[in-house]
């Protein structure tokens, strides 16, 4: 069986975090590739948000070195809400019972997933992959218990052996309006593209 990883975010705008998170769970459970899904209209988000296209073109600029990455418009293309489950039913159609989703996110998520629209169905739709909040000091393989115990019994979660970096989207928004640098906070296609266009300005 092949493992797919599966990104969902507003990548609002996607950063070295978000990468790194990314690249860990593929070398850790090796898994075939990453697709980046831009959410068009979270549920959940409605204000100091970019619009989809736009942040979708900076998601397809930083994926654009690695070859694992491939991003999504799913969501983009679907009309209404972008609930997670319903793009895990379409790649359960498309790729079928050979490939395994694995869906990434991060650890302080985990406290809400049985509040994700039809929570039930996505955890038998997915593997969930967590990466932590904070760098951990265990060996590999051990893995966080916190999370795991929260729906060990409804869900199958790990986590992965991911550094924490400390960058948000939100501060990378904040320091492009004070005209502070986010370089190294993006990769450099992305802040070329973030300071060219005036985004979040």
């Amino acid at each position: 069986m092949k493992d797919l990883g599966v990104f969902c975010g507003t990548f609002n705008p996607i950063h070295w975090g978000h990468l790194l998170m990314a690249e860990s769970a593929r070398d850790q459970f090796n898994l075939e590739k990453i697709l980046l899904v831009t959410s068009k209209n979270p549920p959940h988000r409605h204000t100091d948000l970019l619009d989809g296209e736009l942040r979708h073109h900076l998601v397809e600029s930083a994926a654009s070195e690695n070859p694992f990455f491939e991003p999504s418009r799913l969501e983009l293309d679907r009309q209404g809400p972008s609930y997670t489950v319903d793009t895990l039913r379409h790649l359960t159609k498309l790729y079928g019972e050979t490939v395994r989703l694995n869906l990434i996110i991060g650890e302080d998520n985990v406290q809400y997933l049985c509040q994700w629209h039809e929570s039930d169905e996505l955890f038998q739709l997915c593997r969930i992959l967590v990466a932590p909040r904070e760098s951990r000091p265990e060996p590999p393989g051990s893995g966080s218990s916190s999370a795991k115990s929260l729906l060990s019994d409804i869900a199958h979660l790990e986590m992965i052996r991911c550094p924490h970096v400390d960058i948000s989207s939100s501060v990378i928004r904040q320091r492009l309006r004070s005209g502070a640098s986010v370089l190294y906070h993006v990769p450099a296609v992305v802040n070329q593209v973030l300071l060219s266009n005036r985004y979040y300005l």
